[in-house]
């Protein structure tokens, strides 16, 4: 039994991409194990497929990256992260590993200068917001107290005048009767009045 052929490692020549371009033409872009086989190549069919999909098929986009790629990165990798299969598929031309690459050793470096130099104003705002707070929150302190001092000052200036109102009119008050005496005498003048009439009718008879 002999033994399995060894396969190859290391980068491809020419040769081997001319004839990988020829078995992926007939047998097509999804039978690797066909075209890893069947080719001569002494290639894994991982390593024909990724050559296939990362340098010889005829719509990669070569060349930099745009500013509305580098935006579209920024924004699929916020919302995938380092799915960057997912990602290669929505930028038309552009491979996986191109784009893995370019994130790694220029956009990622690119957020993180931008974030460091948008991280000192705003602790500038935070330190001015705070004593913007602790001067409102002074003045309001000092707002309320003098109203409360207001507030003092006319309870007093109140109480006083009612003081001086009761000592002025106390006496008037108490020369006048209570209004229990003067319903008394309102009801009990009637009685009275037939008491003396009576009282005069039977002396004029004893008189007479």
């Amino acid at each position: 039994m002999g033994c399995p052929t060894a396969l190859r490692k290391g980068c491809w020549t020419q040769e081997e991409d001319s004839l990988l371009r020829k078995y992926v033409k007939e047998f097509g872009e999804e039978n690797w194990k066909h075209i890893a086989a069947k080719s001569g190549l002494r290639r894994c069919r991982k390593s024909c497929r990724l050559r296939w999909l990362n340098y010889l098929r005829p719509n990669i986009k070569r060349g930099n990256f745009g500013a509305d790629e580098d935006d579209l990165i920024m924004r699929l990798h916020r919302l995938l992260g380092n799915r960057w299969s997912m990602i290669a598929g929505r930028i038309p031309g552009r491979t996986p590993n191109e784009i893995k690459n370019y994130w790694k050793s220029y956009l990622s470096k690119k957020i993180a200068s931008e974030t460091n130099k948008n991280s000192v104003p705003v602790k500038h705002r935070t330190q001015s917001s705070a004593m913007d707070a602790e001067r409102m929150g002074s003045a309001s302190e000092r707002k309320q107290g003098k109203e409360e001092e207001e507030d003092t000052v006319a309870f007093w200036r109140r109480l006083l005048s009612e003081a001086e109102y009761k000592e002025k009119f106390v006496w008037h008050d108490s020369c006048i009767p209570s209004i229990q005496v003067q319903l008394f005498w309102f009801l009990s003048y009637p009685s009275f009045l037939f008491l003396w009439m009576l009282w005069m009718a039977c002396d004029l008879s004893l008189n007479n």
